[in-house]
């Protein structure tokens, strides 16, 4: 009797840990132009917020595009057997922590692509939530991203002087009109 008291509630553990999507914590490093991928694999239905730490040195504009990969079929002699798992995005955060203090900065509900516009260097993190439904599927349900960092259009040093130049001709200009 202890015996099958003790399986069934292993048993039980288990399910239960199956039964949850693992949600995922990654360091993507420093973001450069060239685009870093990300990602994640679930075999069970359920909700997860994954986590991707990232940092980027200097202004820049940080964009991405995520896609879902759904698993598809597997034939078994004369029976087809079609195992899908669909990974519905919901959300793409963007989060800073400063002090020991985060706070989110913004949050894209369109998570197919996404852009954040005039970021500060720093250390930052991206939030993807959703949910996975469909059969439970040995293949699983799938998304995957590129993220990349843009440098925000500065003027230069050169670009500044002559403009500068430009405007004392402008003001020089107008004022021996003046004079005259």
């Amino acid at each position: 009797m202890k015996l099958s008291t003790l399986t069934a509630a292993v048993l039980l553990g288990l399910g239960a840990l199956a039964s949850q999507a693992f949600a995922k914590t990654e360091d993507l490093g420093s973001l450069t132009s060239a685009g870093t991928t990300f990602g994640n694999t679930f075999y069970t239905n359920s909700s997860f917020t994954d986590y991707y730490t990232f940092s980027i040195s200097g202004s820049s504009d940080v964009s991405g595009v995520i896609a879902d990969s759904d698993a598809t079929g597997v034939s078994l002699g004369l029976f087809t057997v079609w195992f899908t798992q669909d990974v519905v995005l919901q959300s793409v955060s963007l989060m800073q922590t400063i002090n020991g203090v985060t706070s989110t900065l913004l949050t894209d509900l369109s998570p197919d692509s996404f852009t954040f516009s005039g970021l500060a260097g720093g250390s930052y993190s991206l939030a993807v939530s959703g949910y996975v439904q469909g059969s439970p599927s040995i293949l699983g349900g799938a998304y995957s991203g590129t993220v990349s960092a843009v440098a925000s259009p500065a003027p230069e040093p050169a670009d500044m002087a002559l403009t500068l130049m430009g405007l004392a001709g402008v003001a020089f200009w107008v004022r021996r009109r003046k004079a005259a």
